[in-house]
């Protein structure tokens, strides 16, 4: 791929917003409230306010089960309580856990697409990132460990077409996506690269991968006390290289 300019991009957090979508999801399978249930509003700040430690589905049997539980404390307690819990992981009710998760987020999808709309909403990066697909200049990528009907299911719902989709179905014999990030550059002889995401636990393996240029998202769901870039600084380093 000489002189081509790749370009890879998280999908939930980076281009659209799915947080009530997840929230949902994950009150469904761990307390068996009604997808249609009113969110409530408290909790979902707290979940809003955290969710930048999860970055694979699995983790939000943790990541909830902290929240149900915490009721008061600061920041960093809520951090050493949800650690404690990912130490003594419990596989089997896990397993079950993220097994449901995907499993409610494909019904929904399916047989109720107009609630998942109004759960979901596209950040601004969205048509930025989609208007490179027809420059022949450019092979645009998401990354993602959302399942793949999924995505393709949002963007086809918003009229894209032609974008390569690396799901969790493709990811799943990589640890992280800095794994496949470099097999793929290596496989197809990319010398000039860049990768979005909103968490720092994705891109922190990807910075010594030769010919890639990490861009943390300063939108979707950073770290309490991180500072990403907006939509158009990345845009414009991208277009300005």
């Amino acid at each position: 791929m000489e002189n081509i300019i790749t370009i890879f991009s998280d999908f939930d957090g980076v281009l659209f917003d799915t947080l009530k979508e997840a929230f949902v999801l994950c009150r469904k399978v761990l307390c068996d409230v009604d997808f249609f249930e009113p969110i409530d509003e408290i909790l979902y700040s707290k979940f809003y306010r955290y969710k930048y430690l999860v970055f694979n589905s699995w983790q939000y049997f943790y990541f909830m089960k902290t929240l149900l539980e915490f009721k008061n404390g600061s920041d960093n307690e809520f951090i050493q309580e949800y650690n404690k819990k990912l130490k003594s992981r419990d596989l089997k009710n896990e397993e079950f856990f993220e097994s449901e998760f995907l499993r409610s987020r494909k019904y929904l999808l399916e047989q109720y697409p107009d609630f998942v709309d109004s759960l979901e909403s596209k950040f601004v990066f969205f048509d930025k990132f989609v208007s490179l697909r027809n420059n022949p200049k450019y092979d645009i990528i998401i990354v993602s460990r959302k399942n793949n009907f999924a995505i393709q299911k949002r963007l086809l719902n918003n009229g894209v077409e032609g974008i390569k989709i690396i799901g969790k179905e493709e990811l799943s014999p990589f640890i992280h996506k800095s794994e496949f990030i470099s097999e793929y550059m290596n496989k197809n002889n990319i010398n000039k690269a860049f990768f979005i995401d909103d968490n720092s636990h994705n891109l922190l393996p990807c910075e010594n991968i030769p010919h890639l240029t990490c861009f943390l998202a300063g939108w979707g769901n950073i770290g309490i006390d991180e500072k990403g870039l907006s939509g158009e600084e990345i845009f414009n380093k991208i277009l300005n290289i």
